[in-house]
Parts: structure tokens; C-alpha cells; sequence
């Protein structure tokens, strides 16, 4: 074992307490958003979104239908059950000064904790699912034939969220390093029907997409437990909007064209400061691709066009920051399976080796500047009209001096 994992338990136990307690305060106030959009159910019948609601709902019988409860319980498990599987990734990781830049991006797993109203939201079930498939992907009893189990399941996390099938293509990308020429056809045959059942749960979600009696009678069926303004406004409401229609029934296409430039300066800003740390793991890394069946060029060829697939999410939705939060993960994920089975590695380069030594020599010095990176700027998860970037401690001091 690495002496750099105790700085992952560490790491991931304060995370795992900040999750805790961030998921108490939100069952506890009732939350729109954080809370409210775990407890969509099927009480009126199928609708998207509504499975694990449903899930909350049916367990929190065992505690005198205390949904509060049974949203904590489960919501608690998934967060230890997601730290807990990000540690046996990293776990045999020797960290560089690279790796610990990557961990510490504002988009990674500060993102949960510092940008207000987003907390732990929806993804981290396709989080966990992806760390598995890689975790499955780099055993060693590793076939091609055990690969099909994700293939069926992954259509089955679109009932958590349909904004998954933007990211299916992320399914695809370790395939294309491990998979031998001779399991080509096999492989193709994976893709093609992963993406024909994930088409076809979408069409199934589309034509169950929700009404206003869904509305009601989800929200009747929680309760004094209900989010806050159920039945107007937050995710359980938003089963009875058209898309490209906001929670105030006004038209929201091309909604991106109505921010002014200091809006777009200030999120093109936080995107590319976030993603500093993954151009600076490309400009030190290659990849050994002797039995790589696509070459290196290529492979950014296909990474591009799963970041292009995912673009009419940005176009229908105004949650920005968590879709690219959300690139950010799996990339990041990807990097370290990859890590994990020897396919890439630094280029024999004197910078890196100097600055990786300075680093491990300031370690703690340097992790406390990393913490800083990765709180400094706050953006709102939604991009829209007017919605500034902030630096994360003068908002703090201005809240504290708000109210004293």
C-alpha cells in the first residue's frame, strides 16, 4: 500500500462527512431541488425519473412512512458506497503532483460540496456505475463476454435520469484500449445494442415524460414530507413542463443567447480554469497503444464526439456546470483506470520530474494551495442571463456579515 493513501482516507472521509451532513440539511429543510428530485415516484403510474423515488418511498414504510428517513438512509449509503469505490480506484494509484491537481479541480469531488443547489444530485448513480464498469474492465479475469451485464444495465440508470444517454459514449472509450482486434466484432455488437436499448428506454421516457396529475399526486403522496412548493416549482413540478419550457411556462430555446458577455466570460472562465488540470495531463502523458486498436489521434477523434453527442443537453437544459462536472468525472475516471492498467504513462520529461519532486517535498503546503484551486471560484450549476461568477470567499464573508 502507497504511505499516499492515508491521504485518500482522509480525503474521502471528510468528504463522506461533508455528503452526511449536507444530505441532513437538505431532508431537513425540505430542499426544492436536492431533495426534492430524489423523491419522484411511480404513485400515479411510470414516469421518468421515478425509480429510486420510488425506491425512498416503499422503504420509508419501515419507519412510519417517514420519508425523511428512508431519503437519508438510502441517500447516505449510495454517498459512502460512491467514496468507497473511488478509494479502491485510486488505492493502488502512486499519486503525482498531475493526479493531485486532477483531484482537486472544482469540478471533481468538490463540486458536491461548494456550489450551492447542487449537492448530491442524480449523476453520482451513473458515477458509481462507471467506476464498477471500469473496476471490471481492469480485473484480471477480465472477458469481453462478462462486459454484457453493463450493457443491459446502463439503460436501466435512464430511469434515474434520461440525461444519462448523453454520456453513453463514455461506455465505449475504455473499449477502445482494452478490446483486441479479434473481439472487434463482439465489441461492435455491445455498442450497437447498448445503444438501440438506451434509444429505446428514451422514446419509452419521452412518451411517459409526466403531466400535472403526476404532479399532484406524487406530491399528495409524500406528504407533510413534500419538497418545498411541490405542486410549482423544482423537479417533481417539472414533470409538467415541455422541453425547452422553464417552471415559469416561458419558452427557454436558445436560452444562451440572452446572456450578456460578462456572463459568458465569466463561465468560460471557470470551465477553462476547472479543466487546467486535465491540458496538464496531456501535455505530459503518452499512451502505450502497441495492441491499442485505434491510434492515439483517433481516440481524441471519438472523445471529441462524445463531447459533441452531449450538446443537446446544453441546448434543452440549463444545468451547464454539472454537464460538464459531469465530463469532468468520467474523463478523470477513465484517466486513472487507464493509469490503473499501464496504458499511459509521463513522458520523460525534466519539468515533471522537478516539479512532481518540489511537489511530494511541499506536499502538505502545496495540497493546502490545491484546496484553495478547487474552492476559490463559484458559479451557479445553471447558466443563464445574468448569473456571475463569484469568488467563493467573499460570498462567505458577505453571508457572515449579512447576518451578524
Amino acid at each position: 500500500m502507497y504511505k499516499k493513501n492515508y491521504f485518500l482516507i482522509s480525503f474521502f472521509t471528510i468528504l463522506s462527512i461533508f455528503s452526511l451532513v449536507k444530505l441532513y440539511d437538505n431532508a431537513a429543510n425540505l430542499d426544492t431541488f436536492e431533495y426534492g428530485e430524489w423523491l419522484i415516484n411511480y404513485q400515479y403510474g411510470f414516469v421518468r425519473r421515478g425509480i429510486l423515488g420510488e425506491v425512498i418511498y416503499l422503504f420509508s414504510i419501515l419507519f412510519n412512512n417517514n420519508l425523511q428517513i428512508s431519503f437519508f438512509i438510502i441517500l447516505s449509503f449510495i454517498c459512502l458506497f460512491y467514496y468507497f469505490l473511488n478509494f479502491l480506484l485510486l488505492k493502488n494509484i502512486k499519486l503525482n503532483f498531475i493526479f493531485y491537481f486532477l483531484i482537486f479541480s472544482p469540478l471533481f469531488y468538490v463540486f458536491f460540496i461548494v456550489i450551492s443547489k447542487v449537492g448530491v444530485r442524480k449523476e453520482i448513480i451513473l458515477y458509481i456505475f462507471y467506476i464498477l464498469y471500469l473496476l471490471n474492465l481492469s480485473s484480471k479475469n477480465f472477458s469481453l463476454n462478462k462486459n454484457w451485464k453493463f450493457i443491459f444495465i446502463f439503460p436501466i440508470l435512464l430511469l434515474n435520469h434520461e440525461g444519462t444517454f448523453f454520456f453513453l459514449f463514455y461506455l465505449i472509450l475504455p473499449l477502445l484500449f482494452i478490446v483486441k482486434k479479434e473481439d472487434l466484432k463482439i465489441m461492435m455488437l455491445q455498442i450497437l445494442s447498448l445503444i438501440i436499448f438506451s434509444s429505446f428506454i428514451m422514446i419509452l421516457l419521452y412518451f411517459n415524460k409526466g403531466n400535472a396529475e403526476h404532479v399532484s399526486s406524487i406530491c399528495l403522496s409524500l406528504g407533510n414530507y413534500a419538497p418545498e412548493k411541490c405542486e410549482w416549482w423544482g423537479p417533481v413540478a417539472a414533470l409538467n413542463k415541455e422541453l425547452l419550457e422553464n417552471l415559469n411556462n416561458e419558452s427557454m430555446n436558445f436560452f444562451y443567447l440572452s446572456a450578456n458577455y460578462k456572463t459568458w466570460l465569466g463561465f468560460l472562465f471557470y470551465i477553462i480554469f476547472s479543466f487546467i488540470p486535465l491540458f496538464l495531463f496531456l501535455k505530459f502523458v503518452k499512451i502505450n497503444h502497441k495492441n491499442f486498436i485505434v491510434e492515439k489521434k483517433l481516440f481524441f477523434v471519438v472523445y471529441i464526439t462524445t463531447f459533441i453527442i452531449s450538446l443537446p443537453l446544453f441546448h434543452i437544459a440549463e444545468d451547464w456546470s454539472r454537464w460538464f462536472s459531469i465530463h469532468f468525472h468520467l474523463s478523470v475516471y477513465l484517466i486513472f483506470f487507464l493509469y490503473r492498467i499501464n496504458l499511459i504513462q509521463f513522458k520523460n520529461n525534466l519539468f515533471f520530474y522537478q516539479a512532481n519532486f518540489y511537489f511530494i517535498k511541499k506536499k502538505f503546503f502545496l495540497i493546502f494551495l490545491l484546496f484553495l484551486y478547487a474552492t476559490l471560484f463559484h458559479h451557479h450549476h445553471f447558466f443563464f442571463k445574468d448569473v456571475k461568477l463569484e469568488v467563493t470567499y467573499y460570498k462567505l464573508f458577505h453571508k457572515i456579515k449579512k447576518n451578524f
